[in-house]
């Protein structure tokens, strides 16, 4: 954790250019983000009937994915779930046994910059080579399910964020989403290997920044 905090600026560097660079190449004429952009225009009205007729069932969907998302960060640090809970009002949880505290940032945090539907697409159609237009309007309606669900959960006073720390919380979201939302993006405009390069662009960009201070 210590190792990310002081990593945290530099890598927002690089992984913002990178992001930036894919950021650019957006164009209504290119059907890769043609189709993204309509996924995500879909969700609107999705949001607006789900919220308002399908209040319950919609609400219940987030705090699924919300409490999953914390089930999935908790197994990569070998945390062992022992409890899993949904509810449409009264939220949700997920109890964990595991030695020691490692992860837990990550676990506690994980929601609030991980879009996981979004990424486990991306992370599919990048292992099994799909590029289909269909695949990215879908994926396009999930990272804007994400944006928004997880901007209406993220305030200071979430048990989550207390838990995590003021000071963490507001040096690893940023850094964070951007990583994650931006390997997205790369996705969308280069296919598995803009993906791919994505993350060599970013790792270069923040090298190339420490670079240039220790050199000076």
């Amino acid at each position: 954790m210590v190792a990310f905090l002081l990593a945290a600026p530099f890598l927002f560097y690089g992984f913002g250019l990178a992001t930036f660079r894919n950021m650019a190449s957006f164009s209504f004429g290119e059907p890769r983000w043609t189709s993204f952009a309509a996924g995500a225009a879909v969700f609107v009205p999705c949001l607006f009937i789900g919220r308002g007729l399908m209040g319950a069932a919609w609400s219940w969907l987030e705090t699924f994915e919300h409490e999953l998302t914390h089930l999935i960060f908790g197994l990569l640090f070998l945390k062992l779930p022992v409890g899993f809970k949904v509810s449409a009002h009264s939220g949700g949880e997920v109890r964990h046994v595991g030695r020691g505290t490692t992860g837990q940032t990550w676990i506690t945090l994980a929601p609030y910059f991980f879009p996981t539907v979004s990424i486990f697409v991306v992370i599919a159609a990048w292992l099994a080579n799909l590029n289909s237009n269909y695949l990215l309007g879908a994926l396009g309606w999930a990272t804007a399910f994400h944006l928004v669900s997880s901007w209406t959960e993220t305030s200071f006073r979430q048990p989550d964020l207390k838990k995590a720390g003021i000071l963490k919380t507001l040096l690893i979201l940023p850094v964070m989403n951007l990583i994650c939302y931006g390997a997205v993006i790369a996705f969308v405009a280069g296919g598995g290997n803009g993906f791919g390069e994505f993350w060599i662009s970013g790792i270069k960009g923040a090298w190339k920044l420490v670079a240039g201070i220790v050199n000076r």
